[in-house]
């Protein structure tokens, strides 16, 4: 999506509720540090309370920046926050796990960098195991991290917490499940002819009352 339409739809999601609402602000939409920190000031103008900004550069051919250049655009998007006053929260993310690069020395050593440069909380998903998790802890600490659960996974939140993880996020997994009970009810019709599919579905009454408890601010 291109800036103005996410800029837009942060300031819909910010007016739709009262609760806290981050963006996940991809690299910053922008080629420069002076770019990101453009950006970054447009981002905090909507009211959003966290932003996070990767290191990831949509080239599968070098899909991380230089560590160097990851740092600067992290410093930019520092000093564009503190410009505003300051309260928005800064999330430095190491994407090696995402974009097919493993590497936790790099992972660690970009999140270190990314702490230093001035980022609130740290966040490298794709991390799946308790080592990987409690070393990025101890890498960054005292500042929190935040840990992404979108798969099946045998750790609890009280798992995490116990770990020292200080922020959970889902991504896109809970709309993942619901398209795939979606998908799942649908082929049973088209393909088998059945309408066994709606086991798990909510009631109309229950769905009521969820949305009926959504009022605007």
């Amino acid at each position: 999506m291109p800036r103005d339409e996410v800029l837009a739809h942060m300031r819909y999601m910010v007016q739709a509720t009262h609760l806290p609402v981050n963006a996940d602000f991809e690299s910053g939409y922008a080629d420069t540090p002076e770019g990101v920190a453009e950006s970054v000031h447009m981002a905090v103008g909507t009211g959003v309370a966290g932003i996070s900004i990767e290191d990831s550069t949509g080239d599968p051919r070098e899909p991380l920046r230089e560590l160097a250049e990851a740092t600067e655009r992290m410093c930019a998007a520092r000093e564009a926050i503190d410009a505003t006053g300051g309260e928005t929260l800064l999330i430095g993310r190491a994407e090696n796990f995402f974009v097919d690069r493993p590497d936790l020395d790099d992972t660690l050593a970009r999140l270190k960098a990314y702490a230093d440069a001035g980022a609130d909380c740290l966040y490298a998903p794709g991390l799946r195991t308790r080592e990987q998790i409690s070393a990025v802890i101890e890498a960054v600490s005292p500042k929190p991290v935040n840990v992404l659960i979108g798969w099946n996974s045998d750790l609890t939140v009280q798992d995490l917490a116990d770990l020292g993880v200080r922020r959970i996020s889902v991504g896109g997994a809970l709309a993942r499940a619901a398209w795939g009970g979606f998908l799942q009810a649908a082929r049973s019709i088209a393909e088998h002819g059945r309408f066994d599919g709606f086991a798990n579905a909510a009631s109309g009454a229950e769905l009521d009352a969820l949305f009926g408890k959504c009022e605007r601010p």
